[in-house]
């Protein structure tokens, strides 16, 4: 009876050995209970639950697949994406730096087959010497030339071609074996030295050879085969998720919330100009780099701060979910609330003083200098700058909702970035979540198909009315049933925040966007921020971010998702 032998290498299972005798449909392995090869829960932190099973497939043939684990399996050395062959002596790892075993056979396969090969050619001799004894001659028999396996280029190259080239090619395989055929047997019949028998035997083997390979052509160029948005969302629908936020400015030595001034204008003995029952919203002049930006106090019945809905997706199982900045942290992106008209006033040490009324003229270039300001980068308050750290933004709430549910979860802010528009926050539910798959190695180009998933305000909501069951408050509550929107569209442009190029006399090129990708998709909006881009491989390569529109021409913009990995790099740390 042949057995799987388990020898662990590395991990608390160091130096134990398992065997499992077959017949048998899978072997699991992971932190599960329930998996055949279990790892201590508490200590083998890098194993999922459920990190990989190993298959049977035939005699000696084995597929391990890894189980969408968390930190990844590598078989010698190599990151396992998709199911791989085990052989026997191979060493796999649950995770980089997780616990080792190598994977046996006993008895081994080239023992098993040393004998096979034994008694085909004894039996082979015997009918060989049969033939010589009745025809009193010897034949020299011609050693059969070894089949020729396909060179990894042109496998490569066959899996990347067009559904016309795969035609073409499939075309050409077929004359191929044709043309085997008769090259075999013209061959065979020209030396006069075999049979009938063997003649038939080789040609069928050669047929056998070139249909396995073209099967195995086949089943990789289906294997490679885009995507559809269709398959996109039934795989990853449930991991896209809503995002409900409310925020304000903290004065954070009171703890006060933090406001936008209104007064009246006044004269330089400080009297009202303007009708003191209509206060116009007060702007300062900032000398120092020549801006203009809210007059901050504690006192202003006119808060800064702000709600919004917005969009994020599973990253990790245990509840990692990645979005925008400006969705989890609206104190870091600019402000759209500052009303116009106004007045500029001008503060110093002996107090502040108005400049002037803003005219109607000056409404529109005073609102584009505004529109630059972010709440966290106040610099004054109260007339007087800013030293060290007064301010600070807090969010109210930080839900999320997944889809077809209408329970709310209170998230936390986990990370944000420091350089692009992209967020880290947590939730701590009780099951492992399905979470999305990412490629930030592939090179991305204009024109590939892409699918967005999210929630745009501008689309339809689906309400349900939840009665409470809790007698001492009776209050039902009325709940958005989030379904997210799918989107399709490509690549229109590739944007790079600083790059080289081939010139003389130009070495560097900025971009006023930073790193981005430029989509053609335009059917989504508000509430899309935060939501992944998919390429046609159903991998997420950019987390959707901006739109920008000009005299009815619409574009939006997706961050790489390098950048969502690079703050998911720290995240042990969070825990």
């Amino acid at each position: 009876m042949q057995k799987i032998i388990i020898k662990h290498l590395t991990g608390t299972k160091a130096n134990q050995t398992e065997s499992f005798e077959l017949p048998f449909d899978a072997i699991t392995f992971g932190r599960n209970t329930n998996c055949q090869v279990n790892y201590d829960p508490e200590k083998e932190d890098l194993v999922s639950r459920n990190h990989l099973k190993i298959t049977p497939q035939g005699e000696d043939t084995f597929l391990l697949t890894d189980l969408n684990s968390s930190n990844g399996t590598f078989v010698n050395d190599k990151q396992v994406t998709e199911p791989v062959t085990l052989n026997a002596g191979d060493t796999v790892q649950l995770g980089k730096g997780g616990p080792k075993f190598i994977f046996e056979l006993d008895p081994p396969p080239a023992a098993k087959k040393t004998r096979e090969a034994g008694s085909f050619s004894d039996s082979k001799s015997t009918r060989e010497n049969e033939r010589q004894a009745q025809s009193g001659e010897t034949r020299t028999k011609t050693a059969e030339p070894k089949k020729q396996g396909i060179g990894h280029e042109t496998l490569e190259r066959r899996i990347h071609e067009t559904e016309t080239t795969t035609r073409r090619k499939m075309i050409n395989i077929s004359v191929g074996i044709f043309t085997v055929i008769a090259l075999v047997v013209g061959y065979f019949v020209y030396q006069g030295q075999v049979d009938k028998q063997e003649m038939l035997n080789t040609v069928g083997s050669s047929l056998t050879a070139v249909k396995s390979d073209q099967d195995k052509q086949l089943a990789e160029m289906k294997a490679s085969a885009p995507m559809s948005a269709a398959d996109i969302s039934r795989l990853y629908g449930s991991s896209t998720v809503l995002i409900e936020t409310s925020w304000k400015l903290i004065h954070v030595q009171t703890g006060k919330q933090i406001g936008h001034k209104k007064d009246c204008h006044r004269n330089s003995k400080n009297a009202c100009i303007t009708d003191p029952k209509e206060p116009l919203p007060v702007y300062i002049y900032i000398a120092d780099n020549d801006s203009i930006e809210p007059f901050l106090d504690l006192e202003s019945d006119t808060p800064i701060g702000g709600s919004s809905i917005g969009s994020g997706f599973v990253v990790q199982e245990n509840g990692f979910i990645l979005t925008n900045r400006h969705v989890a942290t609206g104190w870091h992106t600019s402000y759209t609330k500052l009303p116009l008209p106004g007045i500029i006033r001008r503060c110093a040490d002996n107090g502040c003083k108005d400049d002037k009324q803003l005219a109607d003229k000056e409404h529109t270039l005073v609102k584009k200098s505004l529109s630059k300001w972010v709440p966290i980068d106040s610099k004054m308050l109260g007339g007087k700058l800013l030293q060290g750290k007064n301010a600070e933004g807090r969010n109210d709430y930080l839900d999320i909702t997944f889809p077809r549910t209408n329970l709310r979860v209170p998230a936390r802010l986990a990370r944000i970035s420091d350089t692009a528009d992209v967020a880290l926050i947590k939730v701590d539910v009780p099951q492992a979540l399905h979470f999305v798959q990412m490629d930030a190695t592939t090179p991305v180009s204009a024109g590939e198909q892409i699918t967005v998933m999210g929630y745009p305000e501008i689309s339809p909501n689906l309400f349900v009315k939840v009665d409470s069951q809790d007698p001492f408050n009776r209050k039902g509550e009325v709940r958005i049933i989030p379904e997210p929107t799918i989107t399709t569209g490509n690549i229109g442009k590739v944007l790079n925040s600083s790059a080289n190029i081939t010139s003389d006399s130009i070495s560097v090129y900025i971009s006023e966007m930073g790193d981005a990708y430029q989509l053609t998709v335009n059917a989504t909006g508000a509430g899309n921020s935060g939501g992944p881009v998919f390429n046609d491989k159903g991998r997420v390569i950019g987390i959707f971010t901006s739109m920008k529109q000009e005299q009815g021409t619409i574009i939006t913009f997706a961050v790489p998702i390098a950048h969502g990995l690079d703050i998911m790099g720290i995240q042990k740390a969070i825990e």
